[in-house]
């Protein structure tokens, strides 16, 4: 389903660049002359895990494999956009995003797999430096790198855990290191932007228990790789 996804991404970047391409008369030519803009995203993402097993305890009470299983998200948010100089943006964003991912522990026997479901809802403020390139008459390529802030509303670090309650909890305030690049196309009364862009989580993220579930991993750190469509 993540090859899918990913599929999909990028056709939708394809047919917009080929289908918006530039027109024959330049749009708006004074519009990234303002020094403020405002505009909202709607957001699609798939969220990942990168982690590392504790070799020690694998094959441990039954433990015989771990792997992550990644699933699609959404979200929206509202942004402030401002203008540094001819090609360089500061961008800032309040948004709400919702995500998924699994750790499946496989334990020795017949169809004995335990599911840890990691839900989150994010309130999240991205801070992004956008270098644009030249404007050539309706569109431009734009590269971004940036930081970003989470919450997780539901995070599950005050959960009760157990040996047969499959856990794995995360902080509820994470950082995020973001690359990533977008284009701009140029309309009458605003600019459209789709934009691809990967948020890896910055450090080790879990919170330590005693049950298998947290203590056969060593460290674990979200990824989100977020599509958006981006109106100003």
């Amino acid at each position: 389903m993540l090859n899918i996804y990913r599929h999909k991404i990028i056709g939708v970047l394809i047919l917009v660049v080929l289908g918006l391409g530039v027109q024959a008369q330049q749009l708006n030519p004074l519009y990234d002359r303002k020094p403020v803009r405002f505009g909202f995203g709607i957001m699609g993402n798939v969220a990942k895990l990168k982690f590392t097993v504790k070799d020690n305890n694998l094959n441990y009470d039954s433990l015989k494999s771990i792997e992550s299983k990644s699933y699609p998200g959404f979200g929206l948010g509202g942004l402030v956009n401002f203008r540094l100089a001819d090609h360089l943006d500061l961008r800032t964003m309040l948004n709400i995003q919702f995500a998924r991912r699994d750790m499946n522990y496989h334990f020795k026997g017949e169809d004995n797999t335990k599911i840890a479901e990691i839900e989150a809802t994010y309130m999240e403020i991205p801070l992004t430096f956008e270098y644009k390139s030249k404007r050539h008459k309706n569109a431009r390529l734009y590269l971004l790198a940036g930081a970003t802030y989470r919450f997780d509303f539901i995070s599950d670090i005050d959960t009760d855990r157990s040996d047969t309650k499959p856990i794995l909890a995360f902080y509820p305030n994470t950082f995020s290191y973001d690359v990533g690049f977008g284009f701009d196309f140029y309309y009458d009364f605003f600019k459209f932007s789709p934009e691809l862009k990967l948020s890896n989580g910055i450090g080790n993220q879990k919170v330590p228990d005693n049950f298998i579930y947290a203590s056969s991993v060593e460290r674990v750190s979200p990824k989100l790789l977020i599509f958006s469509l981006i109106f100003q």
